[in-house]
């Protein structure tokens, strides 16, 4: 594997579990089992340092229904489901927040 490829399936666990437990929006796309591996691990809300609760938002962006309704039906029930082509996801996203020049 690539050397950032984690070879032992608990530390890659683990690495993932340490990066979801800080973020406060996930976007999994075009990869169903990533997604779900990640969905399962991904707290539905965070505490902040101040103490106040926020939601954790959770995309899934995949060109098939399956791939977006499989992490639903597994009990993520707060992820949102995209049905559309990742390349155009994000060229629309880039678009969105890049700045005209």
């Amino acid at each position: 594997p690539m050397p950032e490829v984690l070879g032992d399936v608990y530390a890659a666990q683990n690495a993932m579990r340490q990066q979801v437990s800080k973020a406060t929006t996930v976007i999994c796309m075009a990869s169903v089992l990533h997604t779900i591996a990640t969905g399962n691990m991904t707290p539905t809300y965070r505490v902040t340092a101040d103490g106040t609760v926020r939601p954790v938002h959770f995309y899934c962006v995949d060109i098939s229904e399956f791939a977006v309704n499989k992490l639903s039906d597994r009990g993520s029930l707060l992820a949102k489901s995209i049905v559309t082509n990742a390349q155009d996801f994000v060229v629309n996203v880039y678009k969105g927040v890049h700045e005209k020049e």
